[in-house]
């Protein structure tokens, strides 16, 4: 694993393939570039893929400047100029990693040739939470999601190895036993938990910082959005009423079709029999919508 290291930033990445093209990964919300491992190794003949952990990620240092998707987006410039890559990229935002995308791709259009949104937060992620569905609310409102990983940064790194101890455990088999020990590092640090929740505060924030830049540029677009039933059925196991499931993926694919016509074009796929996780249960899907970029 490379660190970037110099007066302002101090980041972790991986790079992997030979490509010509070259593909930034930007991770969602809580995530590690280590799930991502599987996956890119599926198209390192055809991209030069970068992966990076964002400021209080891993072992990227923590920074003092506040957690929006502004200061994420000019951290990632400086990254990428660090680096001396020259060339336009192509990037792919899962998640809230798909805002973090969108934002970048609105402050330097210049700088991007591509971008994929894999089941993008989108800007209008205020619709979600206008819906009827208190037991849904309840459990992953965005104060919610605040709360739990404000609390997980008061545990100390046992009671998170704990509490976490059967996602170490499904990357055996997986991950080689140094990158298994990194994610445990990952997984296992207060201060990741405190970067998330702060992203978290921000996301209102960032949703009217990016509808301040007015139009999104017209280049290429691919939104891959998650099957809704297969989305119902993995909130009804985690006892969510069905009916407030439906409702909340109705919106939610709205929102995707909503991300696909911000440029002339813009492109959607439904990720059939997948949740949101696609580039761990559909990885043909995001590989295909890669094809476009090639």
């Amino acid at each position: 694993m490379e660190k970037l290291e110099n007066a302002e930033l101090d980041l972790e990445y991986k790079v992997f393939g030979t490509g010509e093209k070259i593909l930034l990964l930007e991770i969602g919300i809580g995530s590690s570039i280590y799930n991502w491992f599987p996956f890119v190794k599926n198209i390192m003949k055809d991209f030069t893929i970068i992966m990076y952990h964002r400021a209080g990620y891993g072992s990227s240092r923590i920074s003092i400047n506040p957690r929006t998707t502004k200061n994420i987006c000019h951290e990632l410039n400086k990254f990428i100029e660090s680096l001396g890559i020259k060339e336009k990229v192509t990037i792919m935002g899962h998640s809230f990693g798909g805002l973090c995308a969108l934002h970048y791709v609105m402050l330097f259009p210049d700088k991007v040739n591509g971008l994929i949104l894999l089941d993008s937060t989108s800007p209008n992620f205020n619709r979600l939470y206008n819906l009827d569905i208190p037991v849904m609310n309840s459990l992953i409102s965005i104060d919610q999601m605040v709360q739990s990983n404000l609390d997980n940064s008061y545990k100390s790194k046992e009671e998170l190895r704990n509490l976490y101890n059967q996602s170490i455990d499904d990357c055996h088999g997986i991950l080689t036993k140094s990158e298994v020990i990194r994610f445990e590092e990952f997984i296992t640090s207060p201060n990741m938990f405190k970067t998330v929740a702060e992203e978290f505060q921000n996301w209102e924030s960032n949703s009217e910082s990016i509808k301040e830049l007015g139009e999104f540029p017209n280049i290429p677009l691919t939104v891959i959005a998650r099957d809704i039933e297969a989305s119902v059925n993995a909130f009804v196991q985690y006892n969510i009423p069905k009916e407030e499931a439906v409702k909340y993926e109705k919106v939610w694919r709205e929102l995707q079709i909503g991300l696909s016509q911000l440029s002339t074009k813009g492109k959607l796929i439904i990720a059939d029999r997948s949740d949101h996780g696609i580039h761990l249960d559909r990885p043909d899907i995001v590989i295909q919508g890669l094809k476009r970029f090639l």
